[in-house]
């Protein structure tokens, strides 16, 4: 047995066969009550193993039950899922984020957290994560929207977070490593009875390996999986990787990024060579062991790219939160002599004086600090391509043709979830983005939108996930 959602207009129960071959009675709890028993062998028709029971809820004269169980009535074990506070289907509903990525104006729109100049210089954040979290807010319905505390909450917050909210989700994004840190997120979410989701998020490693994830990560996707009826991740990696920590109901999905516009109908676009003029290239230049298995090689090969796709169009390079390229895009004289030294020593310029580099910085380079402007940059591209999936995802989202380059293995997975066409590092630094150009993979890319769209709309419809798609 296992509650896969509940609303409160009804509960959707997946039951699965006896071995003797009948099927288990259920108790119907509300509020801690028993209130109905449910003969599953009635409702279930064929020889399946497993079925899906959806099971009308009372209108209480008290208004919603603040917890709905679903018991074995024979043994009374309780069902993966139950004493959860069902969602509301006919109220404003009030949700909280667990590592939220900047802060929320207009209701569903991203900026990076206000900050002086010399902070927002000296600090590295990763814009993908502002990207990933506005998408993700695009897709969701609420009226409301906090961040939940997970390194001092209160016992007055946790109290508020049960009796005042109604869902919690977890952004896309690589949470799942060995190095993750949940604070005390676990023991909110034990406190907090309530369903919750985890859209697109992601295993990160710079090549295929076995992830050991440590205890108190097991613990907390554990929590996501008893509370959802799956947990929705970006690839097959991130899915095999939780299956190996023992979280076995996980369903691939890809990245909110891409469904931004919430255009199921979205065209995108496969212009012939020649009418190919502004490019973006998106750029990752600082990269640990955990991207890539050979950091020197990788710069080599990213610069040797950047400059190849410089000289066959009108190319921007969009910058995703390097201290050093922010130095440049705010025109801070002392910060960008303290850059270029550091281009220097790590050979991504060959000395001071490399002019084409330096043309590339000071007058092509592009970055924002809100995910809006990257919304309107996008528009009027022609093609991105480049390092970032969050350089070329939300770009494809607005129609804009995206190739992605291969160096680790979120890139791989997003790309085959999504079909979007990738190729290896050595392709761009060689041929330019005409060498990867490959209308037959963009057909590709354009023709199955729908479906992935599709998949990620089931995704959040089974889950009981409100949203707006």
């Amino acid at each position: 047995m296992k509650i896969l959602r509940a609303t409160t207009n009804e509960i959707v129960v997946s039951v699965t066969r006896k071995p003797e071959g009948s099927w288990p009675a259920l108790t119907l709890k509300l509020d801690g009550n028993d209130y109905a028993t449910i003969h599953s062998a009635a409702l279930v028709a064929g020889d399946a193993s497993q079925a899906e029971l959806t099971i009308p809820l009372p209108r209480l004269p008290g208004g919603r039950p603040h917890s709905v169980a679903v018991a074995d009535a024979e043994t009374g074990a309780l069902a993966p899922g139950s004493n959860l506070r069902p969602i509301a289907t006919e109220t404003k509903l009030r949700a909280l984020v667990v590592y939220p990525a900047g802060e929320v104006y207009e209701h569903d729109k991203v900026r990076w957290y206000r900050a002086p100049m010399e902070k927002l210089l000296a600090d590295y954040f990763n814009i993908g994560d502002m990207i990933v979290y506005d998408s993700t807010l695009k897709l969701l319905r609420y009226a409301h929207l906090e961040p939940m505390k997970i390194m001092s909450p209160t016992e007055a917050d946790i109290e508020r977070y049960a009796s005042e909210f109604d869902y919690v989700f977890v952004r896309g994004s690589n949470f799942i490593h060995e190095k993750m840190e949940w604070f005390r997120a676990v023991e909110v979410l034990e406190r907090v009875k309530l369903p919750v989701y985890a859209i697109g998020v992601g295993a990160q490693a710079s090549q295929n390996r076995k992830i050991e994830l440590s205890e108190g990560s097991r613990r907390f996707w554990s929590i996501v999986a008893e509370r959802s009826a799956a947990i929705g991740v970006r690839g097959a990696f991130s899915a095999e990787t939780l299956r190996q920590n023992g979280i076995k109901n996980v369903e691939v999905v890809g990245c909110p990024s891409i469904f931004r516009t919430r255009n199921r109908d979205l065209q995108i676009r496969v212009p012939d060579q020649r009418e190919i003029r502004k490019v973006a290239f998106s750029l990752r230049r600082e990269a640990d062991h955990s991207y890539t298995a050979d950091p020197e090689a990788y710069l080599r090969k990213q610069k040797a790219a950047l400059l190849k796709v410089d000289g066959q169009s009108e190319m921007v390079m969009s910058s995703h939160g390097e201290q050093e390229e922010k130095a440049f895009f705010l025109r801070d004289e002392a910060a960008k002599q303290k850059a270029v030294a550091e281009f220097v020593r790590t050979k991504w310029w060959d000395g001071p004086d490399d002019q084409a580099m330096r043309r590339i910085y000071e007058k092509q380079l592009f970055s924002f600090f809100d995910v809006e402007h990257y919304d309107q940059f996008a528009q009027g591209l022609d093609l991105a391509v480049g390092y970032r999936v969050h350089g070329v995802l939300p770009a494809v989202a607005h129609g804009v043709p995206g190739v992605l380059v291969a160096y680790d293995t979120r890139s791989q997975e997003l790309a085959e979830t999504l079909k979007i066409p990738i190729v290896p590092e050595a392709a761009l630094a060689e041929g330019g983005w005409r060498a990867v150009y490959q209308e037959a993979a963009l057909n590709g890319l354009s023709k199955s939108y729908a479906h992935s769209y599709d998949r990620m709309r089931d995704f959040l419809e089974k889950n009981g996930v409100p949203h707006r798609m």
